[in-house]
């Protein structure tokens, strides 16, 4: 199924970034989707409890594991 290949390749950028954390279009180069594509996941994620809002610049928003992991 390519949508759970999608999450599963923009959770993967954050487990490689961590504990640092990452915007919406740094997480889609990384996993190489759309960043609309990563956007979504990252939403899913965070609603899930995995990831987590972690600050912002400017209007970019910038994520982490949750829990710094």
């Amino acid at each position: 199924m390519v949508s759970t290949d999608a999450k599963a390749k923009v959770l993967a950028a954050f487990h490689k970034a961590a504990p640092a954390d990452i915007s919406v279009s740094e997480a889609a180069d990384r996993a190489h989707v759309s960043p609309n594509t990563a956007s979504t996941y990252i939403k899913v994620l965070v609603a899930e409890g995995v990831l987590e809002e972690s600050r912002k610049i400017g209007n970019a928003k910038l994520f982490r594991l949750k829990g710094g992991q």
